[in-house]
């Protein structure tokens, strides 16, 4: 579910400003087949497949930094109303309450993409992006600001027409 931008088979590959973005929405039985051969308990795959998972690539190819902070991020259905997306903190409060291993809440965080953090030129970072499953289409609309300080240009980049595959759960 983590892997190199220049490596994802993306559905949406976006560059704008220098910024490469790339994103796939998961389906369940991918998720439960990649967490499930890391060692994530069944009770801990179960709770992952029950949301949507977006892995989501990004490749600063400009000369000064962008800054990813996914409190910018903003999950819209086709009436305008928020999706939420799952923080790393939620989770670990779900894991704590399910008793999951801490060695798999590791596991798990480490594909998670930061929730803050800078990249600097020609750096990459991907990871996975949890938002609660909305009933159809969806549109993301991601804000990076800019330059060393965060105080340039922002790039934002719009998604529309996105959806959460949904192709059963893990018994």
């Amino acid at each position: 579910m983590c892997w190199a931008p220049f490596s994802l088979a993306a559905d949406t590959r976006i560059t704008r400003e220098g910024l490469d973005f790339y994103l796939s929405a998961r389906t369940p039985e991918q998720t439960n087949a990649f967490y499930s051969a890391r060692g994530l308990p069944l009770i801990a795959v179960q709770e992952i497949a029950k949301s949507c998972f977006l892995t989501v690539g990004l490749h600063n190819r400009r000369a000064d930094t962008v800054w990813l902070d996914l409190a910018m991020w903003r999950f819209a259905d086709a009436g305008g109303r928020e999706i939420a997306r799952i923080s790393l903190p939620a989770w670990t409060a779900r894991w704590k309450a399910m008793q999951v291993p801490l060695a798999a809440q590791a596991t798990f965080g480490w594909t998670q993409l930061p929730e803050t953090r800078d990249m600097q030129p020609d750096e990459t970072v991907g990871g996975n992006v949890p938002v609660v499953p909305p009933t159809g289409e969806f549109t993301l609309t991601a804000r990076f600001p800019t330059g060393a300080a965060g105080t340039g240009k922002p790039i934002e980049i719009r998604v529309p027409g996105l959806s959460c595959p949904r192709d059963g759960a893990l018994k």
